[in-house]
């Protein structure tokens, strides 16, 4: 048989070798040990940790004819044609290309049929979010009454996309990410066996590079065992996944901190021309500033930062928590976009111009307090002093020396700087006394005031024309309206702060406008009614659009 790739030569066979998953594992045994097994089962979690594994051991422990400890023997028939995948009774389908309701009403014919030699007929479907509605609504009544004899075991990495009515008829198991410890201690062991010198850094940075999926994990220990052959050591490791060390992300952020655009530019283009994937440098950049940020904040235990990145930020760095999240949101904005970018160099090339040029964050008290350099600090009025206090003032004897000065500053040497305070005050100036208006200013002005609503809104300058001014307050103007109508008056009331605004260009002073409209009853008819207004429709248009009877 040609060579087997580690991810399937140690896949696990039974719940003791599955890494990571306790929890999942042990409830699974426990419910064989009861006979409890339900007749549904969901494994939801990322790619690479362990579902359909897990799914296919808890199908050997089922049909298993010796189990132990609540797990399969892994000799008998059974076992031995689960684990080569001939087995009948256990079906294995694949959601993403059987995913019709064709193959759907096939499962649901087989189901009726007993299992061949074990005890369960066991179907396991992957990926099972692929499924397509009809196919979720045919497989409905299935999972919720089957047969004695049928188990589902459904995974998926997208269990959001599964309906609730599945997932209501079955019992869901969320699988983790598994720990980076974890990992590397089983990578450890694998090389241990295979007599392999190897790098505890290394075997740390592919458990990180895996991101928690241990399949991705042996994937990538192929790849360098197939690269170094005879020892794996932390630079050959680098190598081969494009891992960038951290002294390149620290002269960086130096330079950042420096605001050397230049050399900033520099150093960005020596690594693209070395090679590097522009996704790989963000994402270990980011990945540093998030450990800066973490370490400002005092809690260390956990990172990873080498010796010349703890000594800069613990004596020289001038960035604050602050910045390095300001820093941080900025490239993670970045790094989310990078795969939809045109022109992702000059993308990368200006977001570090951006991050040179930004200024260091400042706290709102520390500023409003006045304790930072060069702020201009808020200086409270004093209270008024006593009529002896200010003729003491405003002695010539006592003009030339400030009462707070310390006794050494009262007389100073010929010749000597007089420090000038720290404190700036910012005086306002006086605002000149305003003479009140009176009605007779606004008959004077009214024509220059027409002719200025002429302009804006020529309607309400024409309804203004023949108007009245009747009395002014101080604050408001009374207007009355000559044979006015009460469209008019709606219609000036609406406009009257742009009829205010025109008063206020022409005169200087702000004022409320009301108006009201002249009525003469002694010369208007009293109108009949007709006979239609009063029917109560009738009134209530006139009453909605303001009407009026004409005739």
């Amino acid at each position: 048989m040609s060579y087997q790739v580690l991810s399937l030569k140690l896949r696990p066979q039974r719940f003791d070798e599955v890494v990571g998953q306790t929890h999942i594992t042990r409830t699974l045994q426990n419910a064989i040990g009861l006979d409890r097994v339900a007749h549904g089962y969901i494994f939801s979690g990322p790619r690479g940790v362990g579902k359909t594994t897990t799914a296919r051991i808890l199908a050997k422990v089922l049909n298993c004819k010796n189990p132990q400890e609540n797990n399969p023997c892994g000799t008998c028939i059974n076992c031995t044609e689960i684990t080569q995948g001939s087995n009948l009774d256990v079906q294995e389908l694949d959601g993403a290309s059987n995913r019709g309701i064709d193959e759907i009403r096939d499962l649901r014919e087989a189901v009726k049929y007993p299992p061949n030699n074990g005890k369960y007929r066991i179907y396991i479907i992957d990926e099972v979010h692929m499924l397509t509605g009809p196919a979720f609504n045919a497989l409905l009544k299935t999972l919720e009454e089957p047969p004695p004899h049928v188990i589902f075991i459904m995974a998926t990495t997208d269990s959001h996309k599964v309906p609730a009515t599945i997932l209501s008829r079955t019992q869901r198991f969320d699988f983790k990410h598994i720990s980076v410890n974890e990992i590397s201690d089983y990578l450890s062991k694998i090389l241990e066996s295979e007599n392999i010198n190897y790098d505890k850094d290394g075997i740390h940075l592919i458990a990180q590079k895996a991101g928690g999926s241990l399949r991705d994990s042996l994937s990538l220990l192929d790849q360098t065992i197939a690269y170094a052959s005879d020892a794996l050591d932390l630079e050959t490791i680098r190598d081969v996944l494009g891992v960038i060390k951290e002294n390149v992300f620290l002269n960086i952020i130096q330079t950042i901190e420096k605001r050397d655009h230049k050399n900033v530019i520099q150093q960005l283009s020596q690594l693209m021309d070395s090679g590097f994937a522009i996704s790989d440098f963000i994402s270990g950049f980011n990945e540093y500033l998030r450990n800066c940020m973490i370490q400002k904040t005092g809690e260390s235990g956990k990172l990873n930062l080498s010796e010349n990145s703890m000594n800069w930020l613990q004596i020289d760095c001038r960035f604050s928590t602050a910045d390095f999240l300001r820093m941080l949101d900025l490239s993670l904005q970045f790094e989310s976009k990078l795969r939809f970018l045109q022109q992702p160099q000059i993308s990368l090339e200006a977001l570090f111009i951006k991050l040179s040029m930004m200024d260091s964050s400042v706290d709102i008290v520390s500023l409003l307090s006045g304790d930072i350099p060069g702020a201009i600090s808020v200086k409270k009025p004093e209270p008024k002093k006593s009529s002896t206090t200010a003729e003491k003032k405003t002695s010539p004897t006592n003009t030339a020396e400030p009462e707070n000065v310390p006794l050494t500053e009262k007389n100073p040497v010929v010749g000597s700087p007089v420090l000038a305070p720290k404190t700036q005050t910012i005086s306002e100036p006086k605002p000149d006394a305003i003479k009140p208006l009176t009605l007779e200013d606004f008959r004077n002005h009214w024509s220059k005031i027409i002719e200025g609503l002429e302009k804006k809104n020529s309607k309400i300058s024409h309804f203004l024309e023949e108007a009245k001014l009747t009395s002014f307050d101080g604050n408001q103007l009374l207007i009355e309206l000559i044979n006015g109508h009460r469209f008019h008056l709606k219609t000036l009331e609406k406009d009257a702060e742009q009829i205010a605004s025109v008063i206020n260009d022409k005169l200087g002073q702000k004022i409320s406008i009301k108006f009201h409209i002249q009525e003469n009853n002694e010369d208007k008819p009293e109108k009949k009614k007709p006979e239609s207004a009063e029917h109560p429709l009738f009134m209530k248009v006139l009453e909605t659009f303001d009407g009026e009877i004409i005739r």
